[in-house]
């Protein structure tokens, strides 16, 4: 199976699309026309997005995140669907999935000190112990918005310890990024300030979803239902769709892409969350006992519905019910949108969960798309630290052949000039001048031809151990200079791997970066763009 990591962009400004991006409308419309007056559990796309006062009319393309602070690749899903939808005379849409934790997606800024050495700083959103410890166990959807002074710090450290050339950007960022929490109490609003800052930027706009609010409504309501009253064939059809991933992709752990659903004690586990008064949330477990429907929560807390009324007691329940990953995309695209966007992560859940609506619906399931981009926050840096690091394994490798073969800084001076950095050769240079070790190699030279004869051969190796130790120790320099080469990539590496991390927040990048993604989204998509003015 190919790594997730294969297909993430791996230079900086480089896309990925999976299907091509030119296929995407193509496939959009056929998907609006499959399936938008199909019934499908008892509801229609058309029925449940009137329920939910979202368009009918017009296609509607789909991306969705946790409510976090935007790196470019994450918003590369956004400005995809934005132009998708621009070319079908539909609407994006996109989904704040704050029913996750915040520890399932962490921050981080970079930060390199005088002496080179560099991290990953995680941010940190609150300042008090009390406030630490909850949102490590609470849902985004229950969380106040970061506080003031916490982002404060973080504004104020970075412009102490991140690179030059963010400093700068923090600083224009920050009093746009204050104002907006200033105005806000929670982390949905705060990641809905931020969506409008970008597409300000970018020209582009989108209707924005709840996931905690879409999980409440009625609709939803009705697919839980009908997963509880199929529960034995909907955990039978999760777990073998499970199975057939791992089998064509010859996975053997049984955790990857997540665990098969359990069935103990006559209790089937559900791909749902339970989300309690307490701001918990809870994995269930659910079993029918005649005329009612049992959901316990793994603490032991258990819930009776009347099987005969399952929509209308769910929404009566102490418990909220959210769907973990191949539910919510189910129900997603099978009634919100006409073309749903992932990132390279989501879309292995999705090849599980369109084998699922196989096995359930008897169709064909829904095209969808795959997107990611890679841009880093110091490209040029980047790109000549890489340089740099490309000497690595020829450096390893003089240092170990003047061990041996010292003579090869005479014989194959044509090979270090080509191989060895510039900054190491004027050192290697002023020994080519060096008549006395030219002579010594020249020697050596000549005793490992003598090796051939068997009447010199016990001198000749004698000698070309005493001209080795001769050579080695007239080196001294030479040796010296690959050394610190070798300490100096050390510590490159270290600052190489927080420069080239890919998901700083875009606080971390200048404005014309995000248009660079619009311009290069709408190149590979064929959309060309509207006459309008953009904020850069």
């Amino acid at each position: 199976m190919a790594d997730i990591t294969d297909k993430i962009p791996k230079h900086h400004g480089e896309f990925y699309f999976e299907p091509p991006l030119v296929q995407w409308k193509e496939d959009a419309l056929r998907n609006r026309e499959r399936l938008v007056k199909q019934t499908l559990w008892g509801q229609t796309a058309h029925k449940v997005r009137e329920f939910l006062k979202l368009p009918t009319e017009q296609p509607l393309v789909l991306s969705g995140h946790q409510p976090i602070f935007f790196h470019p690749g994450v918003w590369a899903k956004c400005l995809s669907a934005s132009i998708l939808a621009e070319s079908i005379s539909g609407t994006a849409c996109h989904k704040i999935t704050d029913t996750a934790l915040v520890p399932e997606f962490l921050h981080y800024l970079p930060e390199v000190e005088e002496n080179g050495k560099a991290r990953k700083k995680i941010l940190e959103f609150y300042s008090s112990k009390d406030m630490k410890q909850q949102e490590r166990v609470t849902p985004y959807a229950f969380l106040p918005a970061p506080e003031a002074k916490a982002l404060e710090k973080i504004f104020a450290d970075g412009q102490v310890y991140c690179p030059e050339k963010i400093k700068p950007l923090l600083s224009d960022f920050s009093e746009k990024v204050m104002k907006g929490v200033g105005k806000t109490p929670t982390w949905n609003d705060v990641h809905i300030h931020t969506i409008k800052m970008l597409d300000e930027i970018c020209g582009t706009s989108r209707t924005i979803l709840i996931g905690s609010k879409l999980w409440a409504s009625e609709p939803f309501l009705q697919f839980v239902a009908q997963w509880l009253t199929n529960l034995p064939e909907m955990t039978e059809s999760y777990n073998k769709s499970l199975d057939e991933y791992r089998k064509k992709h010859g996975i053997t752990h049984d955790l990857t892409p997540m665990p098969n659903l359990k069935f103990e004690n006559w209790w089937f586990e559900i791909p749902f969350w339970g989300a309690t008064k307490y701001h918990q949330r809870h994995s269930l477990m659910a079993k029918k006992e005649g005329k009612h429907m049992m959901i316990k929560t793994k603490g032991g807390e258990s819930f009776s519905l009347n099987f005969d009324e399952l929509t209308g007691e769910i929404g009566t329940l102490a418990l909220s019910l959210w769907p973990k990953a191949i539910p919510q995309t189910l129900f997603c695209r099978m009634y919100l949108c006409d073309f749903f966007i992932h990132g390279v992560g989501g879309s292995t859940y999705e090849e599980v969960g369109d084998l699922l609506f196989t096995k359930v619906f008897k169709m064909n399931p829904l095209a969808y798309g795959v997107v990611s981009a890679t841009y880093l926050v110091d490209p040029e840096e980047s790109r000549a630290m890489e340089k740099i690091l490309s000497h690595e394994e020829k450096i390893e490798w003089w240092g170990r052949a003047l061990a041996k073969n010292p003579e090869y800084l005479f014989t194959k001076s044509e090979a270090w000039q080509k191989e060895l950095p510039l900054f190491m050769q004027p050192k290697f240079k002023e020994y080519l001048s060096n008549a006395f070790l030219k002579n010594l190699a020249d020697s050596k030279v000549k005793w490992l031809g003598a090796l051939q004869d068997p009447n010199q051969k016990t001198q000749a190796a004698y000698k070309i151990k005493e001209l080795n130790f001769a050579l080695y120790e007239g080196y001294t320099e030479a040796i010296r200079i690959l050394e610190q080469g070798l300490l100096d990539i050390g510590k490159l590496k270290e600052t190489r791997n927080v420069l080239g991390f890919r998901e700083y927040p875009f606080f971390c990048f200048p404005p014309k970066t995000f248009v660079d993604m619009e311009d290069k989204i709408r190149e590979a998509a064929h959309v060309e763009k509207n006459n309008k003015v953009l904020n850069s």
